[in-house]
């Protein structure tokens, strides 16, 4: 019906503007991230908050940084610091 044509236009409408933010990465700063990331060996907690990563793994714990937390930076560039 009338309502259901509605709703659709509307959705489609929400759609379009996901697509024009999702190229406009600008608009977003991430400031706090979790993630379980599959490592080669086992699944690691990688955590982004404030401006600080953190992960799990021995790696991490014993130099401060690690491939997780390389490629999670390397994954979210576009929107890492805007």
């Amino acid at each position: 019906g009338v309502a259901s044509a509605a709703s659709d236009v509307y959705k489609r409408q929400k759609v379009d503007k996901a697509k024009k933010y999702s190229n406009e990465t600008e608009r977003i700063n991430i400031t706090n991230l979790t993630a379980d990331f599959q490592g080669e060996h086992d699944i690691y907690q990688v955590s982004f908050n404030s401006g600080d990563w953190d992960c799990q793994c021995f790696f991490f714990t014993t130099r401060g940084i690690c491939s997780h937390t390389m490629a999670l930076q390397r994954i979210l560039e576009k929107v890492m610091n805007n």
